[in-house]
């Protein structure tokens, strides 16, 4: 079966990076088909189900999804069914910063997790139905009429719906985590291999929670439980470790906590001698 790619032009009368919609009768959505923007759908009356790859989940009233860039969906609605959905491009919010930087994650974390299996449906908790229909209706009146700074108002709505969206996502996958522990074992030891391989690098607790798709209180209790580490104490012991093995190689110290993965000395000094009880030109004596 032939898998159509939708651009969003395909949209006559779309923006260049958004269109925002009420849908009473699907058409080519019930195909198998890709696209290359990111696309939330949130059930409004009836019932549809939506096929994701192999997986698929029955939708209704209160009910959506979010699919990113590149995966093959369809939707299967009931006769009557109706639906709001919003497009955006990856590059709609702009560059991360402290207001958009929940949903740029989450965005971020569906495209890296996406080989892994997109969730076909979101459940929005009935007492923020109003809120998200709210936010389509505004954002569809204001694409409809088009108003002085329609376009980044929209963005502003869209902006909430994604984070919404986020928190709901995260929470959702974390109590999941929590009820099929076998899973989060795998992931929370692939995330230690990570960490051992990539230690010199600059990575975060953010960082990783995001590539997993779970929340970060959730992920710091299956580490603690799996490696009797906290994240950061791990990530530290594996830079201490490897500066250990510079030090007996006859590296001048200084040198050794760019190698490392720290960005300055003292932060190495300092867990350096947390770590090993002795200070690095110390240890440096005793095993020269």
């Amino acid at each position: 079966m032939d898998i159509k790619n939708f651009v969003l032009s395909y949209y006559k009368n779309s923006a260049d990076d958004f269109y925002v919609h009420r849908v009473e009768k699907a058409v080519e959505a019930r195909k198998p088909h890709t696209h290359d923007y990111f696309q939330i759908y949130y059930v409004l009356r009836g019932k549809l189900l939506h096929y994701v790859e192999k997986d698929y989940s029955s939708l209704s009233i209160g009910d959506m999804f979010i699919i990113p860039p590149g995966v093959k969906h369809y939707i299967d609605p009931e006769e009557g069914a109706a639906f709001y959905v919003f497009s955006f491009m990856p590059d709609y919010f702009g560059e991360q910063n402290v207001s958009n930087k929940l949903a740029l994650n989450f965005l971020k974390s569906l495209q890296i997790n996406a080989q892994k299996g997109v969730r076909p449906k979101i459940v929005v908790p009935d007492d923020e139905l109003f809120t998200v229909e709210n936010i389509f209706e505004r954002a569809i009146k204001e694409f409809s009429n088009k108003p002085f700074g329609y376009s980044e108002t929209i963005r502003a709505y869209a902006l909430l719906l994604v984070s919404l969206v986020a928190r709901h996502y995260f929470e959702s996958v974390g109590a999941e985590i929590s009820n099929h522990f076998e899973t989060s074992r795998e992931y929370v030891l692939y995330c230690v291999k990570y960490i051992e391989e990539n230690f010199t690098e600059n990575i975060s607790l953010e960082d990783v929670t995001h590539r997993f798709a779970m929340s970060k209180s959730c992920f710091c209790k299956l580490f603690a439980e799996i490696t009797g580490h906290s994240f950061n104490n791990y990530l530290n012991m594996c830079r201490v470790k490897k500066s250990t093995e510079y030090i007996k190689e006859g590296y001048k110290i200084t040198a050794i906590y760019g190698l490392c993965g720290y960005n300055d000395f003292s932060t190495f000094y300092r867990n350096f001698k947390k770590i090993m009880g002795i200070s690095p030109a110390k240890y440096k004596l005793e095993h020269l």
